[in-house]
Parts: structure tokens; sequence; C-alpha cells
């Protein structure tokens, strides 16, 4: 398969564009392509992809620039399918790690969210209202609020509906989530 313009086949033009590299276009190539690599790994605001971006690019610029044989159209295509099947590879490596669950058991992706679960020293403990009855201030379709022992509190029905002024029981607390459910007095049996 010959190239028209000079006579050289394509896997000469690819030895002509990897064999008289320089060091600085290798380094920004390099650099480049592990810049875009901690992009995908780690995405976050672009930094990275876009700093490899403009890295490879000029890795290329400088390469080209550089030489003196060759079809330059072909060595930038060559140089830019590198590259690409390179960060290509990364990706297919990273999305066959999250499915074996093996990247999550490592430090490079971040598995914490921002503001912790769960009951924090912020948040009030209502732990101690369960199984306290009190009275449906508003109606509870889910949510309201209820009168719990002369305290008002954002309250969720377990049922869909129940009116306003019905007698309710806590039945579960999650966090500063109240759930509750109308309440039914207990009949003695003797």
């Amino acid at each position: 398969m010959l190239l028209a313009s000079n006579g050289l086949t394509f896997w000469q033009e690819i030895q002509i564009a990897f064999s008289d590299i320089g060091i600085i276009p290798a380094i920004l190539l390099v650099l480049g392509t592990i810049f875009i690599i901690v992009e995908i790994f780690q995405p976050g605001f672009g930094f990275f992809g876009i700093a490899g971006l403009i890295l490879v690019l000029a890795g290329m610029a400088v390469r080209l620039f550089m030489s003196k044989r060759g079809s330059l159209f072909v060595q930038f295509f060559v140089m830019l399918i590198c590259v690409t099947v390179v960060v290509c590879i990364a990706l297919v490596i990273m999305l066959h790690s999250l499915k074996k669950g093996k990247l999550s058991r490592t430090g490079l992706v971040q598995k914490a969210v921002a503001v912790p679960e769960g009951v924090t020293s912020g948040t009030e403990n209502f732990s101690q209202l369960v199984g306290k009855v009190g009275k449906a201030e508003t109606v509870l379709r889910p949510g309201g609020n209820a009168m719990i022992e002369g305290k008002l509190y954002s309250v969720v029905s377990q049922s869909a509906l129940i009116e306003s002024g019905k007698d309710i029981e806590v039945i579960a607390v999650e966090g500063v989530k109240i759930t509750v459910q109308e309440y039914v007095p207990a009949k003695n049996s003797i």
C-alpha cells in the first residue's frame, strides 16, 4: 500500500513518525496521554483532560515541525491513532475494573460523599419519640405536621392519608425523618 505523495508505505510512515522523535515531543505526548488517562480515572473539572489534550497536540505539532521526511498528514494521524488506542485501552481497563469491583477497592475511586450520612452531631436525635402518641395537626398525605408531647414535628405517615386531628403513633425514626401511623388503642381482652 503506497502513499501517493512520496512513495512510502504506511508502515514506513509509522516508522518515520516514531523513529526520529525528539525528547521534547516524546515527553509532551507521553505526559499528555497520562493526563488524559488521569481524567478518565478521576473525572473532575476537566483540568487534566484539557491539559492532556493540549500537551498531546503540542507534542504532535513539535514532532511534525521537526520532521524532514515523510508525509506530515499521515504522521499526524498515525500519532493521533496511537494516542487514541492507548486512551481507549485505559478506558476499557477502567470500565472492566469497575464492573468487577477491583477499582472501587483502591484509593483511586472516591467513594465517600461530601456530606456525612446518617445522624451527625448537627442532626437532632428523635429516636426517643418511637412509640409515642400524638395528634396530626395537618392532613398527612403522607407528609405533614403532628403535635407529639406538646411539640410540633414534621412527620411522614406510613399509610397514604391521615386526617387532621387523628391520633398518631411514631413507629420509626431515621435521622430527621419521623414515620407515623394512625393510632389505634389496644383493647383489653379479659
